[in-house]
């Protein structure tokens, strides 16, 4: 499905040979494992000036063949009504067993990025796949705006909240280009009925993105791939949200 630019870029989608983004039925949640052996030890990082307002908590790549160096992931507010309200406009959707996509869309306010608007874009679904149609216009909505794409979110109709090898295929294009971005799945007939995502760093997205699968489901290593992101760097606040529907 749907992402950042310069601002960062919005990305083209990967696995997709068209301009939109397909999500199959999955059945099951993707595996999860601690087998991976303990990092070795960090030396502290540098002390930081303080910022204007908490930040997330600190992300330390313990692989020292990707990263000899913790970083830190930007804080992202994402309104607390963004969820219901979007569960509210997939509601004609949902009841007919149907998909519904959309992108978060945001700032950039130096110390953190904010979500303002919720863009659902033209498209088609059917009970396990939504496609974006006309992505010009979501390009062109965006840049008019100067706003960047911090994540995205889609309906699961009758299925739990998980992220499918699909969905980690869809969101590395994000990851990739904005490591805050992040992945919302709704699941309004299962609990918990939302789940806020984003892959591991490492392994996840180096997984998924040295992964060549042809299928649309498909295994992957036994590895911790993807984590809860609402427990980290994603804050819900209770700040203003646009929606523009462009069906």
């Amino acid at each position: 499905m749907p992402v950042a630019q310069h601002h960062p870029p919005h990305p083209h989608y990967q696995q997709q040979p068209q301009q939109s983004i397909q999500y199959p039925t999955y059945n099951s949640r993707t595996p999860v494992s601690n087998s991976r052996p303990p990092p070795q030890s960090q030396p502290p990082p540098t002390t930081q000036p303080p910022e204007p307002e908490p930040q997330a908590p600190r992300i330390t790549r313990a692989d020292s063949k990707v990263d000899n160096n913790p970083r830190e992931l930007k804080t992202v507010n994402l309104p607390r009504e963004c969820l219901p309200r979007f569960l509210s406009i997939a509601a004609g959707n949902t009841a007919r067993n149907r998909e519904t996509c959309g992108l978060l869309l945001g700032k950039d306010k130096g110390h953190k990025f904010v979500v303002t608007t919720l863009l659902i874009p033209k498209q088609h679904s059917t009970s396990d796949t939504c496609t974006m149609d006309e992505e010009e216009l979501v390009m062109q909505f965006t840049e008019e705006r100067n706003l960047i794409t911090l994540g995205w979110i889609h309906t699961h109709p009758t299925q739990s909240c998980f992220m499918s090898s699909v969905d980690l295929h869809t969101h590395v294009a994000f990851q990739r280009m904005l490591p805050e971005s992040f992945a919302v799945v709704c699941a309004p007939t299962s609990t918990p009925n939302f789940g806020i995502f984003r892959l591991t760093d490492p392994p996840g997205l180096q997984t998924i993105l040295s992964c060549n699968a042809k299928e649309a489901f498909h295994p992957h290593p036994d590895l911790p791939i993807y984590t809860d992101a609402d427990k980290g760097h994603v804050q819900m606040k209770d700040t203003s949200l646009e929606i523009v529907d462009l069906r």
